[in-house]
């Protein structure tokens, strides 16, 4: 009896993971097929010779290789870093705070402090190396005028920092949770490939952003103790255990992050594609086009 009851209790949680991931594969269809994409096709040019090494040799193979799949999920996970990284961190810990969950709230306040310090060392590389995008380097790109970045340099990909700081912060925190490492991963590895495949980054670029992200969340990791120490004091709560006990993370996180994105998807929709969110490693700006 006891074993039928802890096998149902584990059958009813891999079923609400499993449909919360078909809700994920639905979403990125429909919003995918729904909006425009505006790709710019290349314009040849025989008296062109571009620089041959292995950078400029995997950008060409990603950015010529189009096809209706990555036109239609390409920008849809690209358009979706921002409303997730801002929305994950802070819907996670309201929720965890307000279930009691003690270590969700401060899984999401390392996701937090991980995601800020990413964006400090992407800026600051960024204008150190001042690196050309190569839409303005190369010739016979690839572009997405409705996916251009607002800022001028190109390493490290932002975008993918965030996503792989995401993805390793969630990671460290739930190793036993495959759902959540697989899917984080998966969704990094998607914005990485759609920075090169919208023409905004070279290969190089995404490494760097890969470990800048993951770099800047296993920094944080390894002062778990003392920023959850800081936060707890901050609070007048010194005695809370960082304790496991009672977490949803998996269900919670995959769910912030698909109702993260149909919102963000239903505010465009709603504005007829005059509303444009768009953020750099510097600022971010909302713009109405009228």
């Amino acid at each position: 009896m006891l074993l039928a009851g802890i096998h149902n209790h584990y059958y009813c949680k891999k079923s609400r993971v499993k449909l919360l991931l078909l809700s994920f594969l639905l979403t990125v269809i429909f919003t995918g097929s729904t909006f425009p994409q505006g790709f710019r096709g290349i314009n040849s040019d025989t008296t062109y010779s571009e620089p041959r090494n292995i950078d400029v040799t995997l950008f060409r193979a990603v950015n010529n290789a189009r096809n209706g799949f990555s036109n239609t999920v390409v920008p849809w996970s690209d358009k979706s870093v921002l409303p997730v990284s801002v929305a994950l961190p802070l819907g996670f810990a309201g929720l965890s705070r307000a279930n009691k969950n003690y270590y969700d709230e401060n899984s999401a306040v390392l996701l937090g402090v991980s995601e800020i310090t990413s964006v400090a060392f992407t800026a600051g590389i960024k204008y150190l190396i001042k690196r050309e995008r190569p839409y303005a380097e190369l010739r016979n790109v690839y572009s997405d005028k409705n996916n251009s970045p607002t800022d001028r340099y190109s390493f490290p990909s932002g975008h993918t920092a965030m996503a792989f700081s995401i993805a390793t912060s969630l990671t460290l925190r739930y190793p036993d949770k495959p759902a959540v490492i697989a899917g984080s991963f998966l969704y990094a590895a998607l914005v990485g490939y759609g920075r090169i495949y919208l023409g905004v980054h070279y290969p190089s670029d995404i490494l760097g952003g890969m470990l800048v992200g993951a770099g800047s969340a296993a920094l944080v990791y390894s002062l778990r103790k003392e920023i959850i120490k800081e936060k707890n004091n901050l609070f007048g709560e010194k005695n809370r255990r960082d304790s496991n006990n009672e977490t949803v993370s998996a269900p919670l996180i995959l769910g912030l992050t698909i109702g993260a994105d149909l919102v963000n998807e239903v505010i465009r929709h709603l504005a007829g594609n005059r509303l444009f969110v768009t953020a750099d490693s510097q600022s971010l700006s909302i713009k109405f086009n009228l």
